[in-house]
């Protein structure tokens, strides 16, 4: 019999987490598991975005209705479907999912695996909700963190008997996804053939960097005059980037694309990825870079050097130094011998330690333990 296993997510972006996810489901005829994927409706919203991706690999979403803003409903949902469905273990990815985990497991008794993939702090209502996640994970069979850097922001974290490290991976054939018919970015932004193009992807917010990011590449505009930026994505803080760039004179050259579903069109043509975050977990965009063929300079954050050996498979510099940053970029461009060799030996590192067949056997061995200890 496989192992059933019900998974909650409250997501309406397919991000790093839901990624993971997906990763899950495509891959279970390499184990023998069997999962129930489960997000959320709430006030009549449907999480379009998610369930179009899910349906788009053939994956059946279950939404739970949340019909207040309290969870007593919810609760009752999940004891009925993981009663129903005889779900072996409940796996959960962020905060309402937890709250959920935490009463069913001692409600009804099933071992519950808690997923933690990094915070944020845009308010204080996120970090309301970051502390209660932090305190309800100690109650799960098993806590999963994304990188080892994770383990000294939470609760018990370094007690390795509970808490595990699953870093995340990618599919090292196919990275990112791309248009069917992708124009190259120098056409498409009409910028000239020769220009160098520095990209940045991930969310607008404070954690980000984005803002230092914009003050490196002031810094680097004086020298290199035909230098671009390409900032993927969306968020909170775009207006203010938007602003910041204008205040620089740099606006010119900042190119704000947006929100994509085919982010590897710009990556693929990138000169240099560039993650300017103030924290991190085990960001998707690094991995999906290096697997590209691309070099990155990255924030020495979170589970950052986990993945990137400074000066060997990319270059590493500290948080919030524009400078510093500005410096590890232009180097880069200068010196072909490192480029080539940051090219090579990243995309080696992917291939070799953060593939999906790894992630999900660790994460089979996880089930097993668990459903051992319960049993």
């Amino acid at each position: 019999m496989p192992i059933k296993v019900m998974l909650i997510i409250a997501t309406d972006n397919v991000s790093g987490p839901a990624k993971g996810i997906f990763q899950f489901f495509l891959n279970t005829d390499k184990c023998d598991v069997e999962y129930c994927l489960y997000n959320f409706k709430f006030n009549q919203h449907d999480p379009v975005s998610f369930i179009d991706a899910s349906t788009a690999l053939g994956l059946e979403v279950h939404l739970l209705e949340q019909k207040n803003k309290f969870y007593v409903s919810l609760i009752k949902q999940v004891l009925k479907e993981a009663k129903n469905k005889k779900i072996d273990i409940i796996q959960t990815h962020g905060f309402k999912p937890t709250v959920l985990g935490f009463f069913t497991h001692f409600l009804c008794g099933v071992p519950w695996i808690c997923f933690m993939h990094g915070t944020t702090s845009e308010n204080f209502k996120v970090k309301f909700y970051n502390f209660i996640d932090n305190t309800l994970q100690q109650f799960a069979a098993r806590t999963v963190l994304v990188s080892e850097a994770q383990r000294d922001k939470i609760i018990r974290g370094h007690d390795e008997s509970r808490v595990r490290i699953l870093h995340n991976a990618i599919n090292t054939e196919q990275p990112m996804p791309v248009s069917p018919e992708r124009q190259p970015v120098r056409k498409l932004l009409e910028l000239p053939d020769d220009s160098k193009l520095l990209v940045v992807v991930g969310r607008f917010s404070p954690e980000k960097g984005v803002d230092v990011f914009l003050d490196a590449f002031a810094e680097l505009s004086k020298e290199e005059k035909n230098i671009h930026a390409i900032l993927v994505g969306d968020g909170q803080e775009r207006e203010k980037l938007e602003t910041q760039a204008v205040a620089l004179d740099v606006n010119e050259r900042v190119h704000f694309v947006g929100f994509t579903k085919t982010p590897g069109d710009y990556v693929i043509d990138a000169d240099v990825v560039v993650l300017p975050s103030r924290s991190e977990g085990i960001p998707n965009a690094v991995l999906e870079a290096m697997a590209l063929g691309k070099p990155v300079v990255a924030t020495a954050v979170g589970g950052v050097p986990e993945i990137i050996e400074d000066g060997i498979s990319g270059l590493l510099v500290p948080p919030e130094s524009p400078g510093q940053l500005a410096g590890a970029i232009t180097r880069l461009l200068r010196d072909l011998d490192l480029y080539n060799r940051l090219v090579i030996n990243g995309k080696k590192r992917i291939q070799e330690s953060f593939s999906i067949n790894q992630r999900l056997a660790k994460l089979v061995t996880i089930y097993q333990e668990v459903l051992s200890e319960h049993r």
